[in-house]
């Protein structure tokens, strides 16, 4: 290639005419009509997110509401587990075999000295064998004293009253339970002979 370098001229582009329009005249209105202004939807707006975080908040209220009954409820479960628990220790320590066996004394009924036992085939009366009771006490001599009978009411030999009439002649009855605590409690009381 030579070193002479040739230079192109740009080329001139004839001006272009574009067409003029015609100015476009503005929709005319009516005079009684107006446009509907943008705030009315910005105000719709606005109020239906007030309105959802209102009815966001009623339900953040019931549920802590619910929260706060449930946790009531479970304090209340607790105290009548506790309450279940006490009368269960308490009818366990009524149904033991010391306080029975104090109660049936309090009532004047001594223990047998050996048990006996009905022979249905023959009709005859049989001791067990290995059942002889060598000092006399009818099986209550190797009993356990238990601490938290202390205090604990015994059954009282009178009749249960349970009529009106008989309970407003209830002073009589006062007489008779000072003569029960006059009598030692370790004694077995002699039985009522007619």
């Amino acid at each position: 290639m030579s070193p002479a370098v040739a230079y192109a001229r740009p080329a001139v582009r004839p001006e272009r005419v574009e067409p003029q329009l015609a100015p476009v005249a503005a929709p005319q209105q009516r005079p009684g009509t107006t446009r509907r202004p943008r705030a009315t939807y910005a105000f719709v707006i606005v109020a239906s997110l007030a309105g959802i975080l209102c009815a966001q908040l009623l339900l953040s209220i019931v549920v802590s509401d619910g929260a706060y009954q449930i946790t009531a409820l479970q304090a209340q479960q607790k105290e009548l587990m506790r309450q279940e628990n006490a009368l269960s220790e308490r009818l366990d320590l009524l149904g033991s075999t010391q306080h029975l066996a104090a109660n049936a004394a309090n009532l004047g009924m001594v223990p047998g000295a050996s048990p006996l036992f009905l022979d249905v085939s023959s009709g005859g009366i049989a001791a067990a064998p290995g059942t002889v009771d060598p000092a006399g006490c009818g099986g209550a001599c190797n009993l356990v004293g238990n601490s938290l009978l202390t205090g604990m009411p015994l059954v009282s030999p009178q009749a249960p009253q349970t009529t009106l009439d008989s309970q407003q002649a209830a002073p009589t009855v006062g007489a008779t339970t000072e003569v029960q605590q006059e009598q030692p409690t370790d004694a077995l009381p002699a039985p009522v002979t007619h």
